[in-house]
């Protein structure tokens, strides 16, 4: 089965906007403001996120034919300064790159992620190299991001039991780590800033990812009394949420 398409078929297909629908209005009603991102986003925005230096293997991006009468041939492609984007968080931090936040900001999104994945380790609704993630993102002060995150948590928790989903909070890190980062990966576990809701198989189906002040140090965002912003997302997995959801009733 093509993992590029399965999750676009069938009762999966009407899980996965099933359980996309549930979300926007959890995120909405939970004081997120919508907005809608490209699938392309610039090799700035990266770089200054410092994602090629953590994961390299995985960017993907398209390219263009320095000469169209041979447009396949693989020594006429070169890159543009656009990669596909391989997590929604980032564009939320460039729109706000500059800016002073008067209070805290809640965003929700929807976007398609690409993330090169081993061949050998794909498989539909566990790995993919195209999949669909919904993010709420969080930008302000400490207090006010712990606050939040103590009051959303619960809410992953419920919607999950109402897809008919049971899993529990690990301790995690990003296992794309390469050997030069695995200092910081576990730094990470021990620090608690990812955390991940897994299924009984150790599947994760969302994630709470705190980054303390990298993003507002890296896009200069400042709360009220100038200090640089903390933020933290919470991300969905929605081709895998919908996997493992499939023929279940949501009882919101």
């Amino acid at each position: 089965m093509n993992p590029l398409n399965y999750i676009r078929q069938g009762a999966c297909r009407e899980a996965f906007e099933q359980l996309d629908t549930a979300l926007r209005g959890w995120a909405l009603d939970s004081g997120g403001d919508e907005q809608s991102f490209p699938v392309l986003i610039a090799a700035e925005t990266l770089r200054r996120a410092e994602y090629p230096a953590a994961f390299p293997h995985l960017l993907m991006a398209p390219a263009v034919a320095a000469d169209p009468a041979e447009p396949l041939a693989p020594e006429n492609v070169l890159l543009t300064e656009h990669y596909l984007s391989p997590a929604v968080c980032y564009h939320a931090y460039a729109e706000l790159e500059d800016l002073t936040l008067d209070q805290g900001r809640t965003i929700t999104a929807r976007g398609r992620c690409f993330r090169h994945e081993d061949a050998a380790s794909l498989a539909p609704g566990r790995r993919q190299m195209e999949f669909e993630m919904r993010e709420l993102i969080l930008v302000g002060d400490p207090a006010w991001i712990e606050e939040r995150l103590a009051a959303l948590q619960p809410g992953v928790e419920l919607l999950a039991r109402s897809f008919g989903l049971h899993g529990e909070w690990q301790p995690a890190n990003d296992p794309f780590f390469l050997p030069r980062a695995q200092g910081k990966a576990h730094m990470q576990r021990l620090l608690e800033t990812k955390i991940e809701f897994c299924l009984p198989d150790g599947l994760a189906v969302a994630s709470v990812n705190r980054h303390h002040t990298f993003f507002g140090d890296r896009f200069h965002i400042r709360t009220a009394d100038g200090a640089a912003a903390h933020s933290a997302c919470i991300a969905f997995g929605l081709d895998r949420w919908a996997t493992h959801a499939a023929g279940q009733p949501a009882a919101l």
